[in-house]
């Protein structure tokens, strides 16, 4: 059984990926990485996800385009997307399509891990918790 939701992070950088899942593996977080957001889609991680952390720049389908999928199927769940090259235009996408949050690389594994416990405790919250 299962107390608390698990934590899905899609980035086709390794080093990046392992870093924060063990990081919060940790702090007792359960998490599930995937290299692709193809991959995440395929798997049964969609239906039991309670945060989605996805890098924006990504071979494939990007991480907006994750997003988007998301929507498109329905699947209402938190998603923070983080990138190295951040953009005004990408931030404003980011937040049009709701996103819980949009941080920038290198990420503070602190901050990310304040970000995720914030959004867990009210997954209604449609801001970065460190925007509001």
């Amino acid at each position: 059984m299962q107390d608390r939701p698990t934590i899905c992070i899609v980035d086709d950088d390794d080093d990046v990926r392992e870093s924060i899942s063990s990081f919060f593996r940790s702090v007792g977080l359960q998490v599930e990485g995937f290299g692709a957001a193809e991959s995440f889609l395929q798997s049964p991680a969609v239906s039991r996800v309670g945060c989605l952390i996805t890098d924006l720049h990504m071979p494939g389908m990007d991480g907006l385009g994750l997003h988007r999928e998301l929507i498109r199927r329905g699947v209402a769940i938190p998603v923070i997307v983080m990138t190295a090259y951040a953009t005004p235009e990408a931030r404003a996408e980011a937040q049009g399509l709701g996103a819980a949050g949009f941080v920038d690389k290198p990420v503070d594994p602190e901050l990310l891990l304040h970000d995720v416990e914030t959004i867990l405790s009210d997954p209604a919250r449609s801001a970065n918790p460190r925007d509001t």
